[in-house]
């Protein structure tokens, strides 16, 4: 295998895959043979099939593996018996390169191209009986199970003396039609050779690590003498990679939570935005790289991070609630010391008493970025004071009982109106949680729908493609020798 950047392609990787020849005679096992060819197929996007001298009935009796392929391949699983028609969404393009060619490419005194030349080559034969069936299988194969047909040949590329060290010459020692055809064929491959994708995901690129999932299920299988059936190694494949882009959107989401927020933060809005932007990147990343069925991965991806952002919420109550506390206890630590120095216990104190507290509470109002807890935490801080305003309030003599009456009710009322606030105040964090939650889900099904949408869209123009190729190969075999059957 050779990896090189792809010439015409930026971004792309030109993977060249070669095998060992067919028909080692030391070896003497065309099974051996048979599985290369297949496993080559599977992996390739064009497939190159090199012969030498010219396409007769021996050339394709030796390309035989073809009319084997049904034994090793299915398409779906199920039916022992599968006819090949299905193949060619799998299969790549197929080009057959003649080397050492030393006819003349003419036909009927009329000069044809490399692709006519295999083309009439792959004529059939008229006939029904088992032999010309027999006679015919090859081609009807190579016909039926590949996308595109080309054909390229080349002259011999030296005399003998050049041929002994053919790795080292320069182009200038080649014969110049065998370095025309060369550069023909290369920019052929550079030009005509489909990206490889994953069948009936939508036209998802392999990358690197698919290629290598691909080929390590492909040679296990057809190695231990099992079919390969297409779906299910594609589902495996799925399943890998929806799994690998859940994880990696998993990471993105926290990564980017972190780097944004910083904890506790003003609102619970404040918190959704935040989340309702990693949510989406992470989604969106999810489903550029998410293959086949996905749905279990997408509501897998969904609740992991529903839960993550369940704990950013718990956390971002604990560090308000802990700043609030913090904040309200160093403010009060002036009252503190006049309570231990009895200040208060006097005529009047509850008046002082009232209007530094006052003061406290205005100043922990004022103080920026408490968080959603702000409320809850002030109402339960002065809860848990609530006696000693009373003793306060009952030593200093100087009030009346109508007055302490009414600054009792004061006192009353203003905790009355703080709990409210911090009711509201909690009421308005769940709903703007929930209808962030909505709002996402909503925005998260709509992304998916849209790409369900294009790839069953490209599914749907390239099976149409293919049924289009099937019908005239279809057509054009039947005109040839009567309806033919490839299984």
């Amino acid at each position: 295998m050779w990896c090189l950047p792809h010439p015409n392609m930026d971004g792309h990787c030109l993977v060249l895959l070669d095998t060992e020849g067919f028909g080692d005679v030391e070896k003497g096992d065309q099974n051996n043979d048979t599985k290369l060819f297949a496993i080559a197929i599977l992996m390739s996007s064009m497939f190159v099939y090199n012969s030498k001298g010219t396409i007769d009935q021996q050339a394709l009796q030796d390309i035989n593996y073809v009319t084997e392929l049904t034994k090793l391949i299915r398409t779906k699983s199920g039916a022992e018996k599968e006819q090949g028609e299905n193949f060619m969404e799998y299969f790549p393009g197929f080009v057959w390169v003649v080397r050492d060619f030393m006819l003349e490419l003419i036909i009927n005194k009329r000069k044809i191209t490399p692709d006519e030349y295999l083309e009439n080559a792959l004529k059939l034969k008229s006939g029904s009986d088992e032999k010309t069936k027999q006679f015919n299988l090859p081609k009807q194969c190579i016909r039926y199970y590949f996308r595109s047909r080309n054909c390229f040949v080349f002259d011999p590329p030296g005399k003998k003396k050049v041929l002994q060290n053919i790795e080292t010459a320069d182009d200038s020692e080649l014969d110049a039609d065998f370095v025309q055809s060369s550069n023909e064929f290369c920019d052929f491959i550079y030009t005509n050779a489909e990206k490889k994708t994953v069948p009936g995901c939508g036209g998802k690129v392999v990358t690197g690590a698919m290629f290598a999932h691909l080929l390590n299920t492909y040679v296990d299988i057809i190695s231990n003498g099992k079919l390969a059936c297409l779906d299910n190694v594609v589902q495996s494949l799925a399943d890998t990679e929806n799994e690998k882009a859940r994880i990696k959107a998993i990471g993105h989401y926290e990564e980017q939570m972190k780097q944004l927020l910083t904890l506790p933060t003003e609102t619970a809005e404040e918190l959704n935005t935040i989340h309702e932007k990693c949510h989406k990147e992470a989604f969106d990343m999810f489903l550029k790289r998410a293959l086949g069925e996905r749905e279990e991965h997408k509501d897998k991806l969904q609740r992991t991070i529903e839960g993550i952002f369940k704990d950013y919420s718990k956390r971002n109550e604990y560090e308000s609630e802990k700043k609030c506390k913090d904040l309200l206890t160093k403010l009060f630590e002036k009252i503190d010391i006049k309570l231990n120095n009895n200040t208060y216990a006097t005529a009047g104190g509850y008046s002082e008493y009232l209007t530094d507290r006052r003061c406290v509470e205005n100043r922990y109002v004022s103080e920026p970025r408490k968080g959603v807890k702000a409320k809850e935490i002030l109402r339960e801080f002065l809860d848990q004071r609530v006696a000693e305003s009373e003793s306060i309030r009952q030593k200093d003599q100087s009030l009346t009982d109508e007055e302490r009456r009414m600054e009792a009710k004061k006192d009353r009322q203003a905790m009355m109106e703080l709990q409210k606030a911090a009711m509201e105040q909690q009421m308005q964090m769940m709903k703007e949680i929930f209808e962030n939650a909505l709002r996402s889900n909503e925005e998260n099904n709509k992304q998916f729908m849209k790409m369900l949408a294009q790839e069953r869209e490209a599914g749907r123009t390239e099976k149409e493609k293919f049924e289009e190729i099937r019908k005239k190969e279809s057509e054009n075999m039947e005109s040839e020798s009567g309806r033919c059957v490839i299984q």
